[in-house]
């Protein structure tokens, strides 16, 4: 009986060694165009690191490097990309598998991603303006070189998110997770809640911008003068410049800097 229970576990692990090892030579690539009737592109994954590119071409290519499978399919007026980890990957000796979504340069229209684990990255063209980008995050890390949107909402339930070069609306909730935000243009409101974690502002000098920034356990770094401001160690107000947009940043357990 024992000779046997060891045997079925060593079928089993010699089964998953052969479905996980890193196995870059094998891939799988998807592609779709982006006609006028497409308004939106949605991700759906689940266990895999995704990078996202942006290129001069009319159609969306989903490339996976690894193991597991990939979709890619218009449904209605939607482009939907979805990965789906095979059931060896239970038993995961190898990490490695990545997958590469390529989008138009010039796509102008939504970006919806729902991650359940995994990290993304985003490469995008400065050329490259979307409506609207959404995210939720179940766990995992977000790292973006370039954004330019009209609107960014990302939720993030663990994991850390950095962003580069941003311009647009931005409204970010992340439960446990540090927050960096570059912007080349403060163009649209920023609203930031984080739960347990750190957020760090960058803006440029010629901002104008009403600040309301909270913390309930931490402290908040500010570098701007501001107008009519109240400043305590958990608690800033005031006004940069005209007073544009408006700042909301809200962190109950850690801290706030604004430079």
């Amino acid at each position: 009986m024992k000779k046997t229970v060891l045997a079925i576990v060593i079928l089993l692990l010699l089964i998953s060694l052969f479905f996980n090892v890193p196995n870059w030579f094998l891939s799988q690539e998807h592609r779709a165009e982006v006609t006028n009737e497409i308004d939106s592109i949605k991700l759906d994954t689940k266990g895999v690191d995704t990078t996202i590119i942006s290129k001069n071409q009319d159609y969306v290519e989903a490339e996976l490097k690894g193991k597991g499978n990939v979709s890619l399919s218009k449904k209605g007026n939607t482009i939907e990309i979805e990965y789906h980890r095979q059931w060896f990957s239970l038993l995961n000796f190898g990490r490695g598998t990545k997958l590469i979504v390529t989008i138009p340069e010039k796509y102008d229209r939504d970006l919806k991603l729902e991650v359940a684990s995994g990290n993304i990255d985003f490469q995008l063209s400065d050329d490259t303006v979307l409506n609207s980008l959404e995210m939720e995050v179940g766990s995992g890390d977000i790292n973006i070189g370039s954004l330019h949107t009209k609107s960014t909402s990302l939720d993030v339930a663990s994991g850390d998110i950095d962003i580069k070069h941003f311009t647009g609306e931005l409204d970010i909730e992340v439960a446990s997770g540090n927050v960096s935000i570059q912007l080349d243009q403060l163009a649209g409101d920023i609203e930031a809640e984080v739960n347990s974690g750190r957020v760090a502002l960058d803006l440029p000098k010629d901002s104008s911008f009403n600040i309301d920034g909270k913390t309930s356990s931490g402290t908040i770094k500010n570098h701007f003068p501001l107008k009519n401001e109240v400043a305590e160690k958990d608690r800033l107000r005031g006004t940069y410049g005209s007073g544009k947009y408006d700042i909301h940043l809200d962190v109950s357990s850690g801290t706030i800097e604004i430079k």
